[in-house]
């Protein structure tokens, strides 16, 4: 009898920084649940129409972060955070996003908790989204 195991995918990525391998002067390569944490930032800092060839990768966070810093703005956040990983990102399946506000920065903390699809373990990427002006 032949007992069937599963076998653990490999999520593979490329750094978007480019920055070069120290060792080897390749292009820095993220794997595995670095990977799938970076798509999920980009994804949220990307804008809509920002991407060439796919205008609708991204979500519209840029825009959020310039109302004003209340309740109604953080609940906006989390829902576009939302449906923007559900549209883009096929891997994960979100199990919750908190995002709490920073009143005296205008910054907003945001906690996206995620499974991979397919996995039992439940994983979590932070970070800081700041109005900026370019």
């Amino acid at each position: 009898m032949v007992k069937l195991t599963k076998t653990n995918k490999k999520f593979i990525d490329i750094s978007l920084s480019f920055t070069p391998n120290p060792l080897n002067g390749d292009i820095t390569v993220l794997k595995d649940e670095r990977a799938i944490n970076n798509a999920l930032k980009n994804i949220v800092m990307t804008a809509i129409y920002e991407r060439p060839f796919d205008s609708m990768f991204g979500s519209t966070v840029s825009r959020l972060l310039f109302e004003p810093a209340d309740e109604m703005t953080t609940e906006d956040l989390k829902e576009e955070i939302e449906r923007a990983i559900k549209r883009n990102e096929p891997r994960v399946k979100t199990k919750n996003i908190e995002v709490k506000i920073n009143y005296d920065t205008g910054d907003y903390d945001v906690k996206i908790i995620y499974v991979i699809v397919g996995y039992d373990e439940v994983l979590n990427v932070n970070f800081i989204l700041t109005p900026t002006t370019t």
